[in-house]
C-alpha cells in the first residue's frame, strides 16, 4: 500500500523534529548533570579549604590559650606539659595549612596565605621567646612584653585567617550564584523545548517537579533540624512543644519535658578537639534516639544542650526514660584515636499538664530542673516540682536577677554604716563602712549573702556599686555642707564587675568633683579575691584613684594567697584582716601569730591595720596589745542606717561645738 509522499515527509520531518529535540534536551540535561558535578565539587574543594582555615584558627587560638596558662603557673611539670600541648597545636596548625597547600590557589588566595606564612613565622619565634623565658623560669616581669608581642601576632594571624575564611565564603557563594544562574538558564531552555512536544515538556516537566520537591524537602529539613545530628533544632522543638500544650490544655493529656546537659563533654573538645565532640554527638545521639518511643521527640538546643518531649507520658515513665538515658550515656564508651572516653548526662524533667502556664515557663522550670540535677553531683535526673530544697534556692537565686535590676528604681536598697573604732587613741570614731541592704516586699531586711553572689554572677554588681557610691556621696555631702571639717570617712566595698568597668575609675572621679567634697574622705574596698583574679585592674583603679587622694582598703587578708610584692604594687591604706583570723586569736597560737605578722607587715609598709568582726572584749585587748591600729565588729558598733548614723554624728558634733 503506497503512501502519500507529503504526509511521510510530514511524519519523517516531525519524527526528526522530535529526534532532534529528545536529542537537545538529553544534551541539556547531560550539561546540567556535568556543570552540577563541577560546582559540586568546587564546593567541596572550598569547604574543604574553609575546614582547614578554621583549623588554624582554632590552633592558633588554643596556642594562646596554652602559652596564657603556662604564664600562670608556677608549676613546672605543668608548664612541661603545657609546652608539650602547644607543639600539638602547632603540628595542629601545620597538617592544616599543609592541607591548604594541596590545592589549587588563586593569586589573591596565595598572595594571601603567604602573608599568612611570614606573620606565622613571626609568631612562632615571639611564642618560642616567651615559651624558654617561662621554662626557664624568668621573672614575670620581664617576658610580659614578650607576651603582649606574641599576643599580637597571634591578633594578626586571626585577622589573615578572617580574610582567607572570607575569600573563601565569597568563592562559595559565587560558586552557588553561577550554578544557579545556569541551572535557571537550562530550564528556561527545556521549558522552551517541551512547548514543541507534548510527551517531551511532560517528561521534563515531570523531572522538574521531582528535583524541585526534593530541594524544597531539604530546605524544609535545613530549616527544622540540626545539620550535624539531623535532630529537629530548637526552633522546631517548641513548636511541638506548643502542641503538646494545647492538647494538654484541651484534652488533659500529659506529657513530660526533658531538659538534658551533658556531662565532661568538653574534656572531650580540649583533649581531641571539636571533630571528635562531633562524633560523640552523632553517635549519642543515635543511642538515645533508639531508647525513646517512635512519637518521643528528641531535640539538639545548641552545644551540647538537649530537649525530649515525651508525648502522652505519665510521671512514672517519663522517669523511667530518662534514668534509661542517663544510664544509656554513663556506660557508654567513646573510642577516639586508640582513647577511651566516657562521659555523662544531667537531666530536668518538667511535666507539661493542663495547669502549665506557657512553654516558656515550662522550659525555664525544666532548665532549673537540669542545673539541680548537676549541683547535687551530676549523672542525675531531677524533676521539677518535688519537694527539693536545693532547687527552690537555684530558683530563688535566679529571681534575685529581677528583684536587683527593680531595687534601686522601687526605693528597696538602704545604706547602713558600721562605726570602724580606733584602738590607739582615745577618740570618737570618724570612719564608716557602708553596708547595703535590700528589702524585701514586707518591709524586712535582706543580707548581702542572699543576692550580692547572684548580682556578681549576671554582672549586676556594677550598676549596684554605681548605686552605693552615688548615694554614699549624697548623704556625706550632705553632712560635710551642714558640718565642715567633721572628718569623717566611709569605706565602700568594690565588686569584681566594678573592677573591671575601664569607666569605673572616671565615674568615681565626676561623683567627687560633683558633690565637693574631700577626696580622701572615700576609701574603696578590694578583696584579696578579686585583687588576685584581677591583679592589673586592681593596680590601674587604685593608681588612677590615688591621684584624686582617694584611698583604698584590701579587704580579708590572711585569706589567700596574695604575695608581698603584690601588696607592694598595690598601694594600699589599710590592711582588713579577715574575721575568720580575728575571731579565734584568743586560743589559737596560730591566729594570733598570723595577726602579729600582719600587725609588722602594716608597720613596716606604712599601712594601717583594721581587724574585722570584733566579738568580745578580750579580743578587742588583745588587738590593741598587738598594735592593730583599728577595729570593727558587732561588740563596739551593730550598724545603723546612714540618715540616723548622720544624724547622731551631728548632733555630737554641734553640743560638742557649745561645750
Amino acid at each position: 500500500m503506497s503512501k502519500d509522499p507529503i504526509k511521510l515527509t510530514i511524519g519523517l520531518g516531525f519524527t526528526g523534529v522530535l529526534a532532534l529535540m529528545g536529542l537537545i534536551s538529553f544534551i541539556s540535561l547531560s550539561q546540567m548533570n556535568t556543570v552540577t558535578d563541577q560546582m559540586s565539587a568546587l564546593l567541596i574543594e572550598t569547604n574543604t579549604k574553609l575546614s582547614a582555615a578554621n583549623a588554624m584558627r582554632d590552633s592558633i587560638r588554643l596556642r594562646g590559650d596554652t602559652i596564657y596558662d603556662m604564664s600562670r603557673t608556677d608549676d613546672f611539670i605543668e608548664r612541661d606539659r603545657l609546652r608539650l600541648l602547644l607543639s600539638e597545636h602547632g603540628l595542629r596548625y601545620r597538617i592544616a595549612r599543609d592541607t591548604l597547600y594541596t590545592y589549587h590557589m588563586s593569586s589573591r588566595e596565595a598572595k594571601l596565605l603567604d602573608q599568612l606564612m611570614v606573620k606565622t613565622r613571626r609568631a612562632k619565634g615571639l611564642n618560642d621567646i616567651v615559651v624558654d623565658k617561662l621554662l626557664s623560669d624568668m621573672a614575670g616581669d620581664s617576658i610580659e612584653q614578650d607576651l603582649k608581642l606574641a599576643d599580637d601576632a597571634r591578633r594578626q594571624m586571626l585577622i589573615g585567617l578572617d580574610n582567607l575564611v572570607q575569600l573563601q565564603e565569597d568563592i562559595a557563594t559565587s560558586v552557588v550564584i553561577d550554578a544557579r544562574k545556569y541551572q535557571e538558564s537550562i530550564s528556561s531552555i527545556i521549558l522552551l523545548l517541551s512547548l514543541a512536544a507534548f510527551f517531551i515538556a511532560l517528561y521534563i516537566a515531570q523531572l522538574v517537579v521531582r528535583e524541585t520537591s526534593r530541594k524544597n524537602y531539604e530546605i524544609r529539613f535545613q530549616a527544622t533540624h540540626d545539620e550535624l545530628t539531623r535532630l529537629v533544632n530548637r526552633k522546631e522543638f517548641n513548636k511541638r512543644l506548643h502542641k503538646a500544650l494545647n492538647t494538654a490544655v484541651d484534652h488533659r493529656e500529659t506529657h513530660a519535658l526533658c531538659f538534658m546537659d551533658l556531662d565532661k563533654f568538653k574534656v572531650i573538645n580540649d583533649t581531641c578537639g571539636h571533630k571528635a565532640g562531633d562524633e560523640l554527638l552523632v553517635q549519642l545521639t543515635s543511642l538515645i534516639q533508639n531508647s525513646i518511643r517512635s512519637r518521643d521527640t528528641l531535640a539538639r538546643l545548641g552545644g551540647d544542650e538537649f530537649g525530649l518531649l515525651l508525648e502522652g507520658c505519665t510521671l512514672e515513665k517519663a522517669v523511667e526514660i530518662a534514668e534509661g538515658i542517663v544510664s544509656l550515656i554513663k556506660n557508654y564508651e567513646f573510642d577516639w584515636q586508640d582513647k577511651t572516653f566516657h562521659v555523662g548526662a544531667s537531666i530536668g524533667l518538667v511535666m507539661i499538664t493542663h495547669d502549665t502556664r506557657n512553654i516558656d515557663n515550662a522550659l525555664s522550670q525544666a532548665d532549673i530542673a537540669c542545673y539541680a540535677a548537676k549541683d547535687m553531683g551530676r549523672g542525675q535526673v531531677h524533676v521539677h516540682g518535688l519537694d527539693d530544697d536545693h532547687a527552690r534556692m537555684l530558683n530563688k537565686e535566679l529571681s534575685w536577677v529581677a528583684e536587683i535590676n527593680n531595687s534601686a528604681s522601687d526605693g528597696r536598697f538602704s545604706l547602713y554604716l558600721q562605726a570602724i573604732e580606733n584602738l590607739q587613741r582615745d577618740k570618737p570614731a570618724t570612719m564608716y563602712e557602708v553596708l547595703l541592704r535590700l528589702n524585701d516586699d514586707d518591709g524586712t531586711l535582706i543580707l548581702p549573702v542572699s543576692y550580692i553572689p547572684a548580682s556578681e554572677r549576671f554582672g549586676l554588681m556594677k550598676d549596684v556599686d554605681r548605686w552605693v557610691i552615688e548615694n554614699s556621696l549624697r548623704h556625706l555631702s550632705a553632712l560635710y555642707k551642714t558640718i565642715p571639717g567633721c572628718d569623717v570617712q566611709l569605706s565602700i566595698n568594690l565588686s569584681a564587675n566594678s573592677m573591671a568597668d575601664p569607666e569605673f575609675a572616671d565615674f568615681v572621679i565626676s561623683r567627687l568633683h560633683q558633690h565637693k567634697i574631700a577626696h580622701d574622705a572615700v576609701c574603696l574596698e578590694i578583696s584579696v579575691a578579686n585583687a588576685e583574679k584581677n591583679i592589673e585592674q586592681a593596680i590601674n583603679i587604685i593608681s588612677r584613684l590615688r591621684e584624686h587622694d582617694v584611698k583604698f582598703a584590701l579587704d580579708d587578708f590572711g585569706h589567700g594567697s596574695l604575695s608581698v610584692s603584690q601588696l607592694k604594687e598595690l598601694r594600699v591604706d589599710y590592711l582588713k584582716i579577715n574575721g575568720s583570723v580575728i575571731k579565734d586569736i584568743s586560743h589559737s597560737t596560730a591566729d594570733k601569730a598570723m595577726v602579729a605578722a600582719i600587725s609588722q607587715i602594716g608597720r613596716v609598709m606604712h599601712i594601717e591595720t583594721i581587724a574585722k568582726h570584733v566579738e568580745n572584749v578580750f579580743v578587742m585587748n588583745k588587738l590593741k596589745d598587738m598594735g592593730i591600729d583599728y577595729a570593727q565588729g558587732f561588740y563596739l558598733d551593730k550598724p545603723a542606717d546612714i540618715e540616723s548614723r548622720f544624724e547622731s554624728r551631728k548632733s555630737s558634733l554641734q553640743l560638742s561645738k557649745k561645750h
